[in-house]
């Protein structure tokens, strides 16, 4: 299976957006770049982040540290939700 990947350069150029943006997320760890020989990469998977970091940054002004606080708790909802779904089902078995 090929692997899809846009480069940081193309990506922000269609954007707008300043690749040290998309270098100051892989720098506190918030996404994951491919190196190709001098060349860093976005995965096709990361695109839907990257884009909600986008907007949280450029359109509502947030920081990295707050971008990365966000996904951090952002993960802790989904966490949450994933838990009471897993007890209510296990309520349901029973009743």
């Amino acid at each position: 299976m090929e692997t899809e990947l846009i480069s940081i350069q193309e990506y922000c150029g269609h954007y707008e957006i300043e690749p040290a943006f998309i270098g100051a997320l892989e720098d506190c760890g918030i996404i994951t770049l491919t190196v190709i020989e001098t060349s860093k990469y976005i995965h096709i998977n990361q695109f839907k982040e990257v884009d909600t970091y986008k907007h949280l940054h450029y359109d509502l002004e947030i920081n990295i540290e707050g971008i990365d606080a966000i996904r951090h708790l952002l993960q802790k909802v989904i966490n949450m939700q994933q838990r009471i779904e897993h007890l209510t089902n296990r309520l349901y078995i029973h009743e």
